[in-house]
């Protein structure tokens, strides 16, 4: 799955993250509950991602 920097993604504990950087195999991001809540900013793995939800596209 490529992950890019600030596309949102639904966590698989329900949970949904913003990408604010890239570190390789992992990124660091913004964790929000149901409710829009910011719950903390951390380092998550392609493993906790379930999709991605929103990804911007490039504009010609």
């Amino acid at each position: 799955m490529k992950i890019k920097k600030f596309n949102v993604v639904e966590l698989k504990n329900g949970n949904r993250a913003t990408i604010l950087e890239v570190l390789g195999s992992k990124y660091l991001a913004e964790i929000v509950n149901a409710y829009g809540i910011t719950l903390n900013k951390k380092i998550i793995t392609e493993n906790e991602i379930n999709k991605v939800i929103y990804s911007k596209k490039k504009r010609n």
